[in-house]
């Protein structure tokens, strides 16, 4: 591998829906939906913090 990696950080579904004031269910039926990036690891869902961060500037823009 060339260079250092970037440290990755991810965000729990209760971290995102935080963030975003909505229930845990509301970003769990975005993501299954396919319109929030986010996937699972050993049966609990992830998101990339840097993923998270692009989708909610892009879906500002959009209000």
């Amino acid at each position: 591998m060339a260079g250092t990696p970037k440290e990755l950080k991810f965000l729990t579904l209760e971290q995102a829906a935080e963030v975003l004031q909505v229930s845990k269910r509301t970003v769990h039926r975005l993501i299954q939906r396919k319109q929030m990036p986010g996937f699972k690891i050993g049966g609990q869902w992830r998101i990339r913090e840097s993923e998270f961060k692009k989708w909610v500037e892009q879906n500002e823009k959009i209000k």
